[in-house]
């Protein structure tokens, strides 16, 4: 279509601000084009700060995950340092303000934790919140170890841990969990359960991992619901039974925590760790890659694992398909130096990667090698598995746990991030 002569006599201001109204329409379309458009969208990164800190009250945060429901932040955190750590049990704190002030932690799991654990000193409960569902539903996830691990007995603890699955279900309007114990054996023998996606069709997905039986390597795999967390069934997403990956013969390896990810065609995506031999790295011998199985019958079936081009460990359960069709994940820095540009070569930290081709490849967004504060992140454990948690309609917060024992801080962090528009495609 042509300008009409009258296009012509508009005032100039006028006609600028059209074109930047156009502009600003374009960049919106651009912002929720589909990734096969060869458009990209940018991520701004807002905030980087605390989002948690309870060790003025005399407790560590380790580790947490959240979940936002009718405007609340619940946040359900624990403070082990070994995996599976003797004597952990989880808490909650809640905050009306997305986390400026919270509320004085409180045992978490009650519902379940009274009649299950015996011996508190010895045993060890990972629970985690998920969700909530398109129901509104909200889910506590996790496994109880009857023997924990402790610090002077490690590896004979970790060979072999049996373990129950825990899954909890509080309705919309409800002020309870509703808990289900699947004792070891039900879909594995050792049953490490966690968050996962909850898809546009409304099923619920969780991950878990660990060995079928005593001597097994370990498998991952997914949780299905078609019923808003009521009843499960196991699939498995990646396994390598041979024992010749593993190190040690004594020692457990093979596939274990899992990152989902839904496209917007519906097909499902596992970026999983594979451990000792199954990812070795050649160039960093304490480092593994990342594998990547795909479901397209929405995790019925999975594909045999091809390595990415990811590597390191700490990745979050839930990963992030971003509105441009792009994944966004986060990983530990690997042990080598030279794996990727680092901007101090002698720390390690948190790294912020993006896929445009549903996680084969990975780019770097972002490097943080600090803390909030400036102090150095100078060793692998600094910087713990964390999760996405969306705070506006192109706002998210990603939540971690910053962990040091030799400087004895034990928090959460956040970085806050925003998609905008890509102003240099137009």
């Amino acid at each position: 279509m042509t300008n009409s002569a009258s296009d012509s006599l508009l005032p100039v201001a006028l006609k600028e601000q059209m074109d930047e109204s156009m502009r600003l329409l374009l960049c919106a379309a651009l912002v929720f084009a589909p990734a096969v458009a060869g458009q990209k969208a940018r991520l701004v990164l807002r905030e980087y700060g605390v989002l948690f800190d309870p060790q003025s009250q005399g407790y560590r945060a380790n580790a947490a995950t959240a979940a936002m429901l009718d405007r609340q932040l619940y946040l359900v955190f624990t403070g082990a340092i070994e995996d599976d750590e003797a004597g952990t049990l989880p808490f909650l704190v809640r905050s009306m303000d997305v986390g400026k002030s919270w509320t004085k932690p409180e045992r978490f799991g009650a519902e379940i934790l009274n009649g299950l654990v015996k011996s508190p000193a010895d045993e060890f409960v990972s629970l985690a919140l998920f969700g909530p569902t398109k129901e509104q539903t909200l889910i506590s996830v996790g496994y109880h170890v009857a023997r924990g691990v402790r610090k002077e007995t490690y590896r004979k603890d970790v060979r072999w841990r049996p373990s129950a699955a825990l899954i909890g279900r509080r309705p919309k309007g409800g002020a309870t969990y509703a808990y289900r114990e699947y004792p070891s054996g039900t879909f594995l023998g050792e049953q490490f359960a966690a968050g996962g996606i909850i898809c546009r069709s409304g099923r619920v997905m969780l991950q878990i991992w660990g060995a079928r039986r005593r001597e097994e390597n370990w498998q991952a795999g997914v949780l299905i619901s078609d019923d808003d967390a009521r009843t499960w069934r196991y699939r498995q997403t990646a396994y390598e039974p041979d024992p010749a990956i593993r190190d040690d013969p004594k020692m457990p390896a093979g596939f274990n925590e899992q990152t989902l990810f839904e496209t917007k065609e519906g097909r499902i995506v596992s970026i999983i760790r594979g451990r000792e031999k199954l990812g070795r790295l050649r160039e960093s011998p304490k480092d593994t890659w990342y594998f990547r199985v795909v479901s397209d019958d929405r995790g019925e079936t999975w594909s045999h694992p091809e390595r990415t081009n990811l590597a390191g460990t700490g990745a979050p359960a839930t990963g992030l398909t971003l509105p441009d069709g792009s994944f966004l994940n986060v990983s530990r820095l690997p042990y080598s130096r030279t794996l990727y540009p680092l901007p101090e070569k002698d720390l390690f930290g948190l790294h912020v990667v993006r896929s445009f081709d549903s996680g084969r490849t990975w780019q770097t967004e972002w490097i943080k090698q600090r803390d909030p504060d400036g102090k150095p992140f100078d060793n692998y454990y600094n910087a713990m598995n964390g999760q996405f948690l969306q705070t506006g309609p192109r706002e998210w917060i990603y939540l971690f746990g910053q962990f040091s024992v030799k400087t004895n801080v034990h928090r959460i962090l956040m970085l806050r991030f925003a998609l905008e528009p890509d102003f240099s495609q137009l």
